[in-house]
């Protein structure tokens, strides 16, 4: 966890608000279910807002590009809309996935980089940002930056419900960190894709790993009953459902939606 407590984050952010609509919160299975995947761009438009608009650089560079991930296409959506430039390294292909087609429709640039293990694609990026370090910014995996944990933070405080559970997927854990100084008395369950989660990623959150690959989508009947990223959010539903407690108010945040 941090070592700040969630006043510092939100003083980060005292002076910008959420110009995006509300989330919408709607019960599902007796959960509560923020739905950013009716949001354009999901749940990151908003955590990143105040960072991509007040930075003052030119390029957002990011080199934890994962090829089914949501991070890239928010950051390409927000540098679209402030007349910035979002430039990811991916790992080589031959033909890019659809997540990295839907960055490219927002204006997002790819560098290809063969070899591209993420340490390589991270060097890269580095690399790249050393160049002109003036007018370019390396983001860091998961948006792992205070005014994101501010943003986070205000956003999820301003809901109508205070939950007692919250349950999130996971890679970087940055948005269960976030959340857990938020509502700092809440328990925390974070189903884990990708990486196995080290404890520190995770905060106080009880981690559950589940089957697939990162990349690798759920199957059709473990879907919830709204739209959600397959290879990513989607993979919390089974999982809460066999272990949620029905005497408490449960959520889940519901960062995007499928393409």
């Amino acid at each position: 966890m941090s070592l700040f407590g969630s006043d510092y984050f939100l003083d980060l952010v005292k002076d910008w608000e959420d110009p995006n609509p509300e989330p919408v919160v709607e019960k599902h299975n007796g959960i509560y279910v923020v739905r950013d995947d009716l949001l354009e761009g999901g749940s990151k438009v908003r955590f990143a807002d105040k960072l991509i608009k007040d930075t003052p650089v030119k390029e957002f560079v990011y080199g934890g590009s994962n090829k089914v991930g949501w991070g890239n296409i928010s950051l390409a959506y927000l540098c679209r809309k402030y007349g910035k430039t979002a430039v990811s390294f991916y790992a080589a292909r031959k033909v890019p996935t659809e997540h990295q087609e839907k960055y490219m429709e927002y204006g997002g640039i790819i560098k290809w980089v063969k070899m591209g293990m993420l340490s390589v694609t991270k060097a890269h990026a580095r690399w790249y940002v050393e160049e002109k370090p003036t007018e370019r910014m390396n983001v860091p995996i998961g948006l792992e930056h205070d005014t994101c944990f501010g943003a986070i933070i205000k956003i999820a405080r301003k809901l109508d419900v205070k939950p007692e559970v919250v349950w999130t997927v996971g890679s970087s854990g940055t948005l269960s960190r976030g959340l857990q100084l938020s509502w700092p008395d809440a328990k925390f369950h974070c189903v884990q894709t990708g990486h196995k989660m080290e404890q520190h990623e995770v905060g106080k959150a009880t981690i559950h790993p589940v089957k697939y690959k990162f990349d690798q989508a759920c199957k059709d009947e473990e879907l919830p009953p709204f739209p959600s990223a397959k290879e990513y959010d989607a993979k919390v539903w089974k999982p809460m459902l066999e272990n949620y407690d029905t005497t408490k108010i449960n959520l889940f945040w519901n960062v995007a939606g499928d393409l």
